[in-house]
């Protein structure tokens, strides 16, 4: 149905030559009664975004159209607005009504229109968002207008009031919106920058990040520990090296017979500390207080669909090893001095320079390996959450994975916490003579698709609760056929997660980030 008449009179044809005056109109017409013409775009790849825009603001520019021989307007352009403006059920779009072109113009029409079209870029899109922010539209009702959903805009609004994101996304066009957030984190930090600009470009960006993260909190960790201790009055060094000739940890010092301790040595000029981190385990408790398994079981079935409180997760804290900073000064000794300690391994004297230098890469190596380790972990969990979200289980087959590795029977039998936690439940893993409510309803509501894939999310959180610092140093069946599905499956694997796949990039220690990022950035 056409909503109102023609609006304009003569006009150049967009396909005409410049002196040829041609007829047009501007209508207003039902979408629901255009004819979608031949076009060289066979999918119009309708994203439920751009529908819902349409639905909100609806089609913005007018779809070109010409009459056949019946009447009816057939669309030559705008065969995507068309159609989601049907979806969106709009009462009318604008139509410019043009003459009926040849075949060969139209293709090339339609081709030129969606070649020479240009996205915004980054710099762009947070530019617009922050001046509705200023223009006092709220995020949320950004998010509305935009289409999207308030995290990205959240993101572009951080970057926005960030100099340095701002301008990262202006140099360097690569960058999205969620990489340009991260930059507006580590303001203030060149180094962080020059190493997540490089790794936006070359890949492995979320690893690079969260191992940044984790270095930044693991430093005011430390620092804090280390203005406690300087407050007491304690120096703090660095870590000595095993070989150091001069600075002992006082368990391996004594003075006279007696062996050294943090109390009998704090009047020593030589009395120092350095940092050493700790795991600590909160949910953890003595044995005297977990339940007699083979007690009388009083449970009631309430008892049993109780929510329990959710433990505490294991956290790193930083603690002191005391030294003495030049004990030989001090008239103290090793207390194995002139004993063979048995191990078989040479002793710093025994080696040459070289066999010493390769004992300091390795000690390097298994440090900066497992702090990537933990990085990693943090970033796959991340991910594993976002996947196990899905509706559907994904093509990839799995059964690579159904075997029965120690990893899947042990977690499945014995219940799995992960598994509650990657799928944002409650932590309620079944004990023994118990069941875990909140898993049970879950499966229950689900639809058999879903099922599936809380059914994936059971067997990987089992193959994930296996994996340790270990996982890197000793390549396992299990560990690989594991973090090749994830990666079958769109997870970037980090540099040690690929070591852990029996592959041999280069070790952690100073990756390639640091030298490339120097002459980058």
């Amino acid at each position: 149905m056409t909503l109102s008449t023609r609006t304009t009179a003569t006009a150049t044809a967009p396909h005409a030559l410049d002196d040829e005056q041609v007829e047009e109109e501007l209508l207003r017409v039902d979408p629901a009664t255009l004819v979608v013409g031949a076009n060289v775009r066979l999918d119009p790849r309708l994203r439920k975004t751009y529908v819902d825009n349409v639905r909100q603001r609806g089609v913005l520019e007018p779809v070109i159209a010409y009459r056949d021989d019946n009447g009816r307007l057939v669309v030559l352009r705008g065969q995507r607005r068309t159609l989601a403006a049907v979806q969106a059920q709009r009462p009318w779009v604008r139509v410019m009504v043009v003459p009926k072109p040849d075949e060969a113009d139209r293709l090339t029409d339609q081709v030129n229109e969606n070649d020479h079209r240009e996205p915004l870029t980054v710099a762009e899109r947070v530019a617009a968002y922050d001046q509705l922010a200023l223009c006092g539209v709220p995020a949320g009702d950004i998010a509305k207008r935009m289409s999207t959903s308030r995290p990205v805009v959240d993101k572009a609004l951080s970057v926005a009031r960030s100099k340095l994101a701002r301008g990262a996304t202006q140099r360097w066009e690569f960058l999205t919106i969620d990489q340009a957030a991260v930059v507006a984190e580590f303001e203030g930090d060149a180094e962080a920058v020059k190493r997540l600009v490089v790794a936006a470009q070359r890949g492995g960006f979320d690893h690079e990040a969260q191992k940044l993260r984790d270095a930044r909190a693991e430093a005011a960790a430390k620092a804090e520990t280390a203005a406690a201790l300087a407050a007491a009055g304690i120096s703090v060094v660095d870590r000595p090296a095993w070989n150091d000739e001069k600075v002992k940890r006082l368990s391996e010092l004594k003075h006279g017979e007696e062996q050294l301790t943090e109390e009998n040595h704090a009047s020593c000029p030589g009395h120092a500390a350095f940092l050493d981190d700790e795991w600590v385990h909160p949910d953890e408790h003595d044995a005297d207080e977990e339940e007699d398994p083979w007690g009388d079981d009083t449970s009631t079935e309430a008892d049993e669909d109780a929510q329990e409180p959710e433990p505490a997760r294991p956290y790193r804290i930083w603690v002191p090893e005391y030294v003495c900073i030049d004990f030989a000064a001090h008239g103290h000794a090793l207390r194995w001095q002139g004993h063979d300690s048995g191990s078989g391994r040479k002793t710093v004297a025994e080696m040459t320079d070289s066999e010493r230098e390769e004992a300091r890469a390795q000690r390097r190596d298994v440090i900066q390996s497992n702090k990537a380790w933990d990085s990693a972990e943090t970033v796959r969990r991340n991910w594993l959450r976002t996947f196990l979200a899905r509706k559907t289980a994904p093509k990839t087959a799995a059964g690579s994975l159904a075997r029965t590795d120690h990893a899947v029977t042990s977690a499945l039998t014995g219940g799995n916490r992960l598994a509650h936690d990657l799928l944002g439940l409650p932590d309620q893993a079944p004990t023994l003579g118990r069941r875990a409510p909140a898993m049970v309803e879950l499966v229950g509501k689900a639809s058999d698709e879903r099922a599936q894939m809380i059914a994936l999310g059971l067997l990987l959180a089992a193959y994930e609760e296996a994996t340790s610092r270990n996982s890197w140093r000793t390549v396992s069946d299990s560990t690989t056929r594991y973090l090749r599905y994830l990666e079958a499956n769109g997870y970037e694997l980090s540099t040690v997660e690929l070591r852990a796949c029996g592959e041999s990039p280069l070790p952690a220690t100073d990756t390639n980030l640091a030298i490339l990022a120097a002459g980058e950035a």
